[in-house]
């Protein structure tokens, strides 16, 4: 059984240390040799015996300490994750509003590393991806019970990223009972959700700004949605005045879910969606000449590695630049990418060549991000992933 022991861990005398600076991620190469167990809790301190704080150790994975709590008097118990849980729930209320969709905790944003909690009306979803918070986990559900009052908690644990932290892959219930299909809302439309089978965990709920924000271009414009999912930006756009809208994606079974959220809200005269490689989709109908007003591309990671970057880039402006082929003068393209990796320097790199290329202007007229339920910490650039621009096309 996994528990929390005392072990102390020394970083190299080498640096530097983004621990230092208040990073939470500390990796193998920084460390002096270790006696700690997978799963533990450590003490980290530098050569000179400073104690930086405690954190969750694991050699599996090459960020072998996630730090929990910072300073000499740090202490990482049950107490600590219960407060933690409170504190992100309070930020909801002011972070999303009037919202029965949002993150509630987002990982080490909010003081729990490898820990995601999203609520979807009555059922809280989760994801843990740190072998650490085992011991405490019972705690945090206990938490989220209390502060909640859900029907369910259900854990999705079937995700590869569990093999580097040594966790079993399995989804289980961890409270209440599970209710696999939920609807929620979002600007005025309401979205079927199916929380087992869907994409993350049933919804990209990063997105819920940046989806409110394009929706403010669409009324009287022709729109298409490239790799659309469950069709939440289309409906949107279609919701608040759009003349026209087609989805496009790959997955029938995102395809038939967006089909049947626009049946619910009358939306179906005024959008099409079609299975379809959205890289096919583009290229055909940009073969034709600009005959939309306004295009969204919001397609999933192209790389999650810097050893595929340049192979992603090469995605990017593929899409991009058969977008903006497709854009009519006076039109807007609101595209985004969620791949860390790439940073905002070249996704905005990425957009000049597909301009340049296509003989187009594109003005970048909004830099936008993760929803704020989403937050980033300033110390970890990992933490802030996806950038969305939205570009006016002439």
């Amino acid at each position: 059984m996994v528990g929390v022991m005392d072990h102390s861990l020394v970083l190299l005398k080498e640096g530097p240390h983004r621990v230092l600076k208040g990073s939470p991620w500390v990796y193998r190469t920084e460390l002096e040799p270790w006696e700690a167990e997978p799963g533990s809790v450590v003490v980290l301190k530098t050569r000179q015996g400073r104690v930086l704080g405690q954190g969750f150790f694991n050699p599996r994975s090459m960020i072998a300490v996630r730090m929990v709590a910072f300073g000499a008097g740090a202490v990482v118990d049950s107490d600590l994750f219960r407060e933690r849980v409170k504190a992100a729930a309070k930020w909801r209320t002011l972070l999303a509003p009037g919202r029965d969709a949002y993150r509630v905790i987002h990982s080490e944003a909010d003081g729990i590393p490898g820990l995601i909690v999203d609520k979807y009306g009555p059922m809280l979803m989760v994801q843990v991806g740190s072998l650490g918070l085992l011991p405490f986990m019972d705690a945090i559900v206990d938490a989220l019970v209390e502060v909640f009052q859900p029907e369910g908690i259900y854990e999705q644990g079937d995700l590869r990223v569990r093999d580097r932290e040594g966790l079993p892959r399995e989804d289980r219930v961890l409270w209440g009972q599970l209710i696999p299909e939920v609807e929620i809302h979002e600007h005025g439309v309401s979205l079927g959700v199916n929380l087992v089978r869907g994409q993350k965990t049933g919804h990209f709920l990063d997105q819920y700004v940046n989806r409110g924000r394009v929706a403010q271009l669409a009324p009287g414009r022709q729109v298409f949605d490239a790799f659309c999912h469950t069709g939440a930006f289309g409906l949107i756009c279609a919701a608040h005045g759009a003349r026209s809208v087609v989805g496009v994606d790959v997955d029938p079974e995102a395809i038939a879910r967006a089909q049947q959220n626009a049946l619910s809200n009358n939306l179906s005269p005024t959008v099409d969606f079609v299975v379809e490689n959205a890289f096919d989709w583009l290229r055909r109908e940009s073969d034709q000449g600009p005959h939309y007003d306004l295009g969204i591309l919001d397609p999933p990671a192209f790389t999650k590695s810097k050893q595929s970057l340049s192979q992603a880039i090469k995605g990017y402006k593929e899409i991009n630049l058969r977008a903006m082929k497709l854009i009519r003068p006076g039109g807007f393209l609101a595209t985004a990418s969620c791949s860390y990796h790439l940073s905002e320097a070249d996704f905005i790199s990425v957009i000049q060549s597909c301009a340049h290329d296509s003989h187009r202007q594109a003005r970048i007229v909004e830099v936008l991000g993760q929803s704020p339920d989403h937050p980033i910490l300033p110390a970890l650039p990992e933490s802030r992933y996806l950038k969305c621009l939205i570009l006016a096309i002439d």
